[in-house]
């Protein structure tokens, strides 16, 4: 699956939409327009800017992935464990509102996989044990400090994921949620500093990202059809 980059970009988006859900492939590789929705208030965060981008328009039936890239810029946030995009919370939307909190779609599970990070005076390990603040480790996000469902990012503490500079994350949903009339991604940052804004390109892939596992009527079909092709051929029959 390719990603797309731009000078100057801060974030990037990948949807990944499975071909063998909606039984037909489809690519396309669009430009989303993410607004600005300003600081929300509905939550308990210290200051999080809110981006919103319309997911509708693309000819997709239903997406299982979205995944969120730093630039790699350097440039924007602090040192050490808070390099990158502090990421307070990304979720699908249907009606596109931040103050309607019931139609919210929030991720089943997340592939992390921590960038780079600048010296300084936030030397690693972070308080949730990991490169980053928000990570266990360098492959797995600490949800119970992280909560990345809920939009609660304290400064310098709990309530967000620091993806590093280059790093991603990667919000599995499952089931697969439909694309009706009216479907956004909002994504938010703990401060909404210059450089770390939410702009860029969206990559829309009829196969999903590396190690998003396969649904398990999938998983099952496949071993069902394995196990035949191999009796079939020691045998000639089942």
């Amino acid at each position: 699956m390719k990603t797309l980059k731009h000078s100057g970009l801060a974030l990037a988006a990948t949807l990944a939409l499975t071909g063998a859900m909606t039984g037909a492939g489809h690519a396309a590789s669009v430009s989303p327009t993410f607004t600005d929705e300003g600081i929300d208030t509905t939550g308990t965060a210290t200051s999080t800017r809110m981006f919103r981008a319309d997911l509708t328009g693309l000819g997709l039936t239903e997406i299982v992935a979205v995944t969120v890239r730093d630039s790699g810029s350097g440039f924007g946030g602090s040192t050490g464990i808070y390099s990158g995009f502090d990421l307070d919370a990304i979720f699908l939307d249907l009606d596109g509102l931040l103050t309607t909190t019931a139609d919210r779609i929030f991720a089943s599970s997340f592939l992390f996989t921590a960038g780079t990070t600048r010296s300084g005076s936030f030397a690693p390990p972070s308080p949730s044990g990991g490169p980053t603040n928000g990570s266990s480790d360098a492959s797995t996000v600490d949800e119970g400090w992280a909560t990345l469902d809920s939009i609660d990012g304290v400064f310098f503490g709990t309530g967000s994921l620091t993806l590093g500079d280059g790093g991603r994350l990667t919000a599995i949903f499952s089931p697969e949620v439909p694309v009706g009339s009216s479907l956004f991604l909002f994504a938010g940052e703990v401060s909404g500093d210059p450089g770390e804004t939410l702009t860029g390109f969206v990559d829309v892939s009829d196969t999903p990202p590396p190690n998003v596992p396969l649904p398990a009527g999938l998983v099952l079909l496949a071993s069902g059809l394995a196990g035949a092709g191999l009796l079939r051929r020691r045998g000639g029959r089942f």
